[in-house]
Protein backbone atom coordinates (compact mmCIF):
# COMPACT_ATOMS: atom_id res chain seq x y z
CA UNK A 1 0.00 0.00 0.00
CA UNK A 2 1.93 3.03 -1.28
CA UNK A 3 1.72 6.10 0.93
CA UNK A 4 4.45 7.62 -1.24
CA UNK A 5 5.16 11.33 -1.44
CA UNK A 6 3.38 13.93 0.63
CA UNK A 7 4.26 17.55 1.22
CA UNK A 8 3.20 18.50 4.70
CA UNK A 9 3.89 21.32 7.08
CA UNK A 10 5.31 20.52 10.46
CA UNK A 11 3.44 19.72 13.09
CA UNK A 12 1.09 18.62 11.43
CA UNK A 13 0.92 17.56 9.15
CA UNK A 14 -0.65 20.50 3.44
CA UNK A 15 -1.03 19.66 6.99
CA UNK A 16 0.08 17.66 9.96
CA UNK A 17 -1.03 17.63 13.56
CA UNK A 18 1.14 17.58 16.64
CA UNK A 19 0.32 15.08 19.37
CA UNK A 20 0.18 16.33 22.94
CA UNK A 21 3.52 14.67 23.67
CA UNK A 22 4.79 14.27 27.20
CA UNK A 23 3.22 16.62 29.74
CA UNK A 24 5.06 19.86 30.33
CA UNK A 25 4.27 22.72 32.68
CA UNK A 26 7.73 24.23 32.27
CA UNK A 27 7.80 27.16 29.85
CA UNK A 28 11.61 27.26 29.89
CA UNK A 29 11.76 23.67 28.70
CA UNK A 30 9.27 24.45 25.92
CA UNK A 31 11.39 27.48 24.98
CA UNK A 32 14.49 25.28 24.84
CA UNK A 33 12.79 22.78 22.56
CA UNK A 34 11.27 25.36 20.18
CA UNK A 35 14.39 26.11 18.02
CA UNK A 36 14.41 22.50 16.79
CA UNK A 37 11.34 23.26 14.69
CA UNK A 38 13.13 26.23 13.12
CA UNK A 39 16.04 23.92 12.24
CA UNK A 40 18.34 25.57 14.79
CA UNK A 41 19.70 22.75 16.92
CA UNK A 42 22.72 24.76 18.16
CA UNK A 43 20.33 27.24 19.80
CA UNK A 44 18.20 24.40 21.20
CA UNK A 45 21.28 22.71 22.68
CA UNK A 46 22.48 25.99 24.20
CA UNK A 47 19.10 26.50 25.84
CA UNK A 48 18.94 22.87 26.99
CA UNK A 49 22.40 23.11 28.54
CA UNK A 50 21.35 26.25 30.42
CA UNK A 51 18.40 24.50 32.08
CA UNK A 52 18.77 23.39 35.68
CA UNK A 53 18.04 19.64 35.76
CA UNK A 54 16.38 19.92 39.16
CA UNK A 55 13.65 22.12 37.61
CA UNK A 56 12.73 19.40 35.08
CA UNK A 57 10.59 16.32 35.55
CA UNK A 58 12.02 12.89 34.73
CA UNK A 59 10.68 12.88 31.18
CA UNK A 60 12.13 16.32 30.44
CA UNK A 61 15.50 15.32 31.88
CA UNK A 62 15.59 12.24 29.64
CA UNK A 63 14.82 14.37 26.58
CA UNK A 64 17.46 16.93 27.52
CA UNK A 65 20.12 14.28 28.10
CA UNK A 66 19.24 12.43 24.89
CA UNK A 67 19.38 15.58 22.74
CA UNK A 68 22.73 16.64 24.19
CA UNK A 69 24.07 13.14 23.64
CA UNK A 70 22.63 12.75 20.13
CA UNK A 71 23.69 16.14 18.79
CA UNK A 72 26.43 17.27 21.17
CA UNK A 73 29.04 15.01 19.66
CA UNK A 74 29.87 13.39 16.33
CA UNK A 75 28.23 10.09 17.18
CA UNK A 76 26.90 7.91 14.36
CA UNK A 77 23.10 7.74 14.12
CA UNK A 78 21.56 4.89 16.09
CA UNK A 79 20.53 1.79 14.18
CA UNK A 80 17.47 -0.47 14.21
CA UNK A 81 18.80 -4.03 14.15
CA UNK A 82 15.44 -5.46 13.01
CA UNK A 83 15.50 -3.68 9.63
CA UNK A 84 16.63 -5.25 6.39
CA UNK A 85 20.03 -3.86 5.41
CA UNK A 86 18.80 -1.85 2.36
CA UNK A 87 16.09 -0.12 4.45
CA UNK A 88 18.52 0.50 7.31
CA UNK A 89 20.96 2.14 4.90
CA UNK A 90 18.27 4.49 3.56
CA UNK A 91 17.13 5.42 7.08
CA UNK A 92 20.73 6.17 8.08
CA UNK A 93 21.08 8.46 5.06
CA UNK A 94 18.06 10.45 6.21
CA UNK A 95 19.32 10.61 9.80
CA UNK A 96 22.68 11.94 8.60
CA UNK A 97 20.84 14.53 6.53
CA UNK A 98 18.59 15.56 9.43
CA UNK A 99 21.58 15.91 11.74
CA UNK A 100 23.52 17.98 9.20
CA UNK A 101 20.58 20.30 8.60
CA UNK A 102 19.55 20.62 12.24
CA UNK A 103 23.12 21.32 13.36
CA UNK A 104 23.49 23.86 10.53
CA UNK A 105 26.66 22.18 9.27
CA UNK A 106 25.46 22.97 5.76
CA UNK A 107 22.72 25.07 4.19
CA UNK A 108 19.38 23.36 3.65
CA UNK A 109 20.24 23.17 -0.05
CA UNK A 110 23.67 21.71 0.69
CA UNK A 111 22.26 19.13 3.07
CA UNK A 112 19.66 18.13 0.46
CA UNK A 113 22.38 17.75 -2.17
CA UNK A 114 24.30 15.42 0.15
CA UNK A 115 21.12 13.41 0.85
CA UNK A 116 20.47 13.08 -2.87
CA UNK A 117 24.02 11.87 -3.43
CA UNK A 118 23.66 9.29 -0.65
CA UNK A 119 20.32 8.02 -1.93
CA UNK A 120 21.66 7.91 -5.47
CA UNK A 121 24.47 5.60 -4.40
CA UNK A 122 22.25 3.42 -2.23
CA UNK A 123 19.36 3.12 -4.67
CA UNK A 124 21.27 3.10 -7.95
CA UNK A 125 19.65 6.32 -9.17
CA UNK A 126 22.35 9.00 -8.86
CA UNK A 127 21.00 11.36 -11.52
CA UNK A 128 17.26 10.94 -11.03
CA UNK A 129 16.70 13.82 -8.58
CA UNK A 130 15.48 13.91 -5.00
CA UNK A 131 11.78 13.33 -5.76
CA UNK A 132 12.42 10.20 -7.81
CA UNK A 133 14.93 9.02 -5.23
CA UNK A 134 12.37 9.50 -2.47
CA UNK A 135 9.87 7.41 -4.43
CA UNK A 136 12.51 4.71 -4.77
CA UNK A 137 13.27 4.90 -1.02
CA UNK A 138 9.57 4.36 -0.28
CA UNK A 139 9.46 1.47 -2.75
CA UNK A 140 12.52 -0.11 -1.12
CA UNK A 141 10.81 -0.04 2.29
CA UNK A 142 7.65 -1.56 0.83
CA UNK A 143 9.60 -4.41 -0.73
CA UNK A 144 10.52 -5.46 2.81
CA UNK A 145 6.96 -5.28 4.17
CA UNK A 146 7.00 -1.75 5.61
CA UNK A 147 4.81 1.27 4.97
CA UNK A 148 6.61 4.55 4.29
CA UNK A 149 6.08 8.26 3.86
CA UNK A 150 8.48 10.47 1.97
CA UNK A 151 8.25 14.06 0.87
CA UNK A 152 8.67 17.28 2.81
CA UNK A 153 7.60 18.23 6.31
CA UNK A 154 8.64 21.83 5.79
CA UNK A 155 11.42 22.72 5.71
CA UNK A 156 13.12 19.29 5.65
CA UNK A 157 12.71 16.11 3.63
CA UNK A 158 10.81 13.47 5.55
CA UNK A 159 11.07 9.71 5.89
CA UNK A 160 8.66 7.86 8.15
CA UNK A 161 8.46 4.07 8.47
CA UNK A 162 5.83 1.89 10.15
CA UNK A 163 4.74 -1.75 10.16
CA UNK A 164 0.94 -1.88 10.66
CA UNK A 165 -2.14 0.11 9.63
CA UNK A 166 -5.94 -0.33 9.79
CA UNK A 167 -8.72 1.77 8.20
CA UNK A 168 -12.21 2.79 9.32
CA UNK A 169 -14.78 5.46 8.43
CA UNK A 170 -15.82 8.14 10.92
CA UNK A 171 -17.95 11.30 11.06
CA UNK A 172 -16.02 14.25 12.50
CA UNK A 173 -17.55 17.51 13.77
CA UNK A 174 -16.03 20.81 12.58
CA UNK A 175 -16.95 24.44 13.22
CA UNK A 176 -19.14 24.58 10.12
CA UNK A 177 -20.65 21.08 10.10
CA UNK A 178 -19.48 17.47 9.87
CA UNK A 179 -17.23 15.49 7.54
CA UNK A 180 -17.53 11.78 6.75
CA UNK A 181 -13.96 10.62 6.36
CA UNK A 182 -11.65 7.60 6.13
CA UNK A 183 -9.34 7.30 9.16
CA UNK A 184 -6.23 5.09 8.93
CA UNK A 185 -4.48 4.18 12.19
CA UNK A 186 -0.72 3.61 11.84
CA UNK A 187 1.38 1.65 14.33
CA UNK A 188 4.69 -0.14 14.75
CA UNK A 189 6.86 2.87 13.92
CA UNK A 190 10.53 2.57 13.07
CA UNK A 191 10.98 6.24 12.14
CA UNK A 192 8.73 9.13 13.15
CA UNK A 193 10.55 11.66 10.97
CA UNK A 194 12.88 14.60 11.41
CA UNK A 195 11.09 16.38 14.27
CA UNK A 196 11.17 13.17 16.30
CA UNK A 197 14.85 12.72 15.47
CA UNK A 198 15.54 16.29 16.60
CA UNK A 199 13.64 15.98 19.89
CA UNK A 200 14.54 12.40 20.80
CA UNK A 201 11.03 11.24 19.87
CA UNK A 202 9.35 13.73 22.21
CA UNK A 203 7.65 15.83 19.49
CA UNK A 204 6.68 14.66 16.03
CA UNK A 205 3.99 14.54 13.41
CA UNK A 206 0.86 13.06 14.93
CA UNK A 207 -1.01 12.59 11.68
CA UNK A 208 -1.77 14.14 8.34
CA UNK A 209 -4.53 14.56 5.80
CA UNK A 210 -4.50 13.19 2.26
CA UNK A 211 -7.00 13.38 -0.58
CA UNK A 212 -8.48 10.11 0.74
CA UNK A 213 -8.74 10.88 4.45
CA UNK A 214 -6.68 11.07 7.63
CA UNK A 215 -3.54 9.14 8.59
CA UNK A 216 -3.06 8.83 12.38
CA UNK A 217 0.13 8.05 14.29
CA UNK A 218 -1.87 5.91 16.72
CA UNK A 219 0.75 5.50 19.52
CA UNK A 220 0.87 9.28 19.94
CA UNK A 221 -2.74 9.60 21.07
CA UNK A 222 -5.33 8.41 23.56
CA UNK A 223 -8.08 7.78 21.04
CA UNK A 224 -10.91 8.86 23.37
CA UNK A 225 -9.20 12.08 24.51
CA UNK A 226 -9.96 15.67 23.57
CA UNK A 227 -6.39 15.96 22.33
CA UNK A 228 -7.10 13.30 19.72
CA UNK A 229 -10.65 14.35 18.84
CA UNK A 230 -9.72 18.02 18.44
CA UNK A 231 -5.99 18.35 17.72
CA UNK A 232 -5.83 15.36 15.41
CA UNK A 233 -9.25 14.51 14.01
CA UNK A 234 -10.77 17.98 13.73
CA UNK A 235 -7.44 19.56 12.68
CA UNK A 236 -6.92 17.06 9.86
CA UNK A 237 -10.59 16.93 8.85
CA UNK A 238 -10.41 20.70 8.36
CA UNK A 239 -7.47 20.14 6.01
CA UNK A 240 -9.44 17.44 4.19
CA UNK A 241 -12.35 19.85 3.74
CA UNK A 242 -10.12 22.76 2.72
CA UNK A 243 -8.31 20.68 0.09
CA UNK A 244 -11.63 20.40 -1.74
CA UNK A 245 -12.85 23.96 -1.26
CA UNK A 246 -9.50 25.73 -1.77
CA UNK A 247 -7.36 23.36 -3.91
CA UNK A 248 -4.44 25.81 -4.27
CA UNK A 249 -4.31 26.96 -0.65
CA UNK A 250 -0.78 27.25 0.78
CA UNK A 251 0.36 25.29 3.84
CA UNK A 252 0.52 28.31 6.23
CA UNK A 253 -3.14 29.14 5.53
CA UNK A 254 -4.16 25.50 5.86
CA UNK A 255 -2.44 25.32 9.23
CA UNK A 256 -3.87 28.67 10.34
CA UNK A 257 -7.40 27.45 9.67
CA UNK A 258 -6.89 24.08 11.35
CA UNK A 259 -5.39 25.67 14.46
CA UNK A 260 -8.34 28.05 14.75
CA UNK A 261 -10.66 25.04 14.53
CA UNK A 262 -8.76 23.43 17.41
CA UNK A 263 -9.23 26.53 19.58
CA UNK A 264 -12.89 26.84 18.61
CA UNK A 265 -13.65 23.23 19.61
CA UNK A 266 -11.34 22.66 22.59
CA UNK A 267 -12.38 22.89 26.22
CA UNK A 268 -9.91 21.43 28.71
CA UNK A 269 -7.02 21.55 26.23
CA UNK A 270 -7.61 25.08 24.96
CA UNK A 271 -5.19 26.84 27.34
CA UNK A 272 -2.41 24.37 26.55
CA UNK A 273 -3.00 24.95 22.83
CA UNK A 274 -2.74 28.72 23.30
CA UNK A 275 0.55 28.30 25.15
CA UNK A 276 1.85 25.87 22.52
CA UNK A 277 0.96 28.17 19.63
CA UNK A 278 2.47 31.17 21.41
CA UNK A 279 5.74 29.37 22.18
CA UNK A 280 6.00 28.12 18.59
CA UNK A 281 5.14 31.37 16.81
CA UNK A 282 7.55 32.78 14.25
CA UNK A 283 6.83 35.18 11.40
CA UNK A 284 8.57 33.08 8.74
CA UNK A 285 6.46 31.83 5.85
CA UNK A 286 8.94 29.03 5.10
CA UNK A 287 7.90 27.44 8.44
CA UNK A 288 4.16 26.80 7.90
CA UNK A 289 3.24 25.84 11.45
CA UNK A 290 5.33 28.56 13.08
CA UNK A 291 3.95 31.17 10.67
CA UNK A 292 0.38 29.98 11.27
CA UNK A 293 0.99 30.11 15.03
CA UNK A 294 2.16 33.71 14.69
CA UNK A 295 -1.01 34.87 12.95
CA UNK A 296 -3.35 32.81 15.14
CA UNK A 297 -1.83 34.45 18.21
CA UNK A 298 -1.77 37.95 16.71
CA UNK A 299 -5.34 37.80 15.40
CA UNK A 300 -6.73 36.42 18.65
CA UNK A 301 -4.91 39.04 20.69
CA UNK A 302 -6.34 41.78 18.48
CA UNK A 303 -9.86 40.38 18.74
CA UNK A 304 -9.64 39.77 22.49
CA UNK A 305 -7.73 43.02 23.15
CA UNK A 306 -5.24 41.30 25.46
CA UNK A 307 -1.68 40.02 25.59
CA UNK A 308 -2.42 37.61 28.46
CA UNK A 309 -4.31 34.36 27.96
CA UNK A 310 -5.01 34.35 31.71
CA UNK A 311 -7.25 37.37 31.18
CA UNK A 312 -9.73 35.63 28.82
CA UNK A 313 -12.30 32.87 29.18
CA UNK A 314 -12.58 29.65 27.20
CA UNK A 315 -15.79 30.91 25.62
CA UNK A 316 -14.16 34.20 24.58
CA UNK A 317 -11.30 32.37 22.88
CA UNK A 318 -13.75 30.02 21.17
CA UNK A 319 -15.78 32.94 19.83
CA UNK A 320 -12.68 34.83 18.68
CA UNK A 321 -11.29 31.76 16.90
CA UNK A 322 -14.62 31.12 15.19
CA UNK A 323 -14.78 34.75 14.05
CA UNK A 324 -11.18 34.69 12.80
CA UNK A 325 -11.89 31.53 10.79
CA UNK A 326 -14.99 33.10 9.24
CA UNK A 327 -13.03 36.24 8.34
CA UNK A 328 -10.30 34.16 6.71
CA UNK A 329 -12.90 32.16 4.74
CA UNK A 330 -14.47 35.39 3.51
CA UNK A 331 -11.07 36.73 2.43
CA UNK A 332 -10.28 33.52 0.57
CA UNK A 333 -13.69 33.45 -1.12
CA UNK A 334 -13.22 37.04 -2.27
CA UNK A 335 -9.96 36.06 -3.99
CA UNK A 336 -11.51 33.04 -5.72
CA UNK A 337 -11.82 29.56 -4.24
CA UNK A 338 -10.27 27.72 -7.19
CA UNK A 339 -7.09 29.82 -7.37
CA UNK A 340 -6.45 31.48 -4.00
CA UNK A 341 -3.17 30.56 -2.30
CA UNK A 342 -3.19 32.78 0.77
CA UNK A 343 -5.03 35.48 2.67
CA UNK A 344 -2.39 35.87 5.38
CA UNK A 345 -0.02 38.87 5.39
CA UNK A 346 3.70 38.25 5.06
Amino acid sequence: MRTSILVIGLCGLAGCASPPGKPSSNPEFARALAPVFSVDMPEALERMAALTPATLDASQRRTRECMIDRFGQDAAPSRDGALAAPVEAVLQAYRRYWTTALMQRASLEGAETALSADLGKLLGAPASGIEAQTEEAVHTAEKYGLHALGGVTAPLHEFMLWRQQTTQRETIALVDGTVDIQVTLLDGFVSLGWAAWGTCERSHTGGWATSDGIMVVAPAWKLDSEDYLVSLQAHEAQHFSDYRIYPKLASPDLEYRAKLVELALANQTQRALLEQFTAGAKRDRTLPHSFANYWVVEHLRMRLKTTSWDAVTTAAVRNAATAALAAHSAALDARGRDTVATALPD
